[in-house]
């Protein structure tokens, strides 16, 4: 039976990783079934004695990390019966609770706001609907804008601005 004062100094934590590394990875292969799982269960197992901190003396080391590793074990099948499990059904919501269908009436307003959006972008002067076009849809900058139409960058956000507030007006 080894002792030991501070199990998280590095050379302590080194040391316990050495020592039982193999048994405590062995340990988790026989309770999970993905070795990558595993792998990271022994490292937590690690860095949980590196964040012990100062503390008690351990008398009982293999003891003291197995009972780690036991904790780890249940924190994971808790987190597992409280979170969606993501990999068996591609979800986070797996009984379907947060898709919004779209229905035939929701698609009809979609088209018709569209379509006014466009009569409402249409009416407008054709440099301001240009510059527009430019930033919210070709995804230009106001100074990319302005250098390819010759204007001064605050005309640009002027006229992006105008835009904004007319449509808002039309479209409320």
């Amino acid at each position: 039976m080894s002792t030991m004062r501070n199990p998280a100094c590095d050379e302590n934590v080194a040391f316990l990783a050495l020592r039982y590394k193999r048994a405590v990875h062995a340990y988790f292969l026989r309770r999970v079934a993905d070795r990558a799982e595993a792998d990271d269960l022994t490292q937590e197992v690690y860095a949980a004695l590196a964040r012990r901190g100062q503390g008690d003396e351990v008398e009982n080391l293999e003891g003291y990390v197995f009972r780690v590793a036991t904790n780890l074990l249940r924190d994971r099948a808790r987190r597992k019966r409280t979170q969606p499990e993501l990999e068996s059904t591609g979800s986070a919501d797996p009984f379907a609770r947060l898709i919004d269908p779209i229905s035939p009436e929701r698609q009809a307003i979609g088209r018709d706001d569209y379509q006014r959006f466009i009569e409402a972008l249409e009416t407008l002067p054709e440099r301001p609907r240009m510059v527009f076009v430019l930033n919210r849809f070709e995804e230009m900058s106001g100074r990319e804008i302005a250098a390819l139409l010759g204007l001064s960058q605050r005309q640009i956000e002027k006229d992006i601005s105008r835009v904004l507030t007319l449509l808002r007006t039309r479209l409320s």
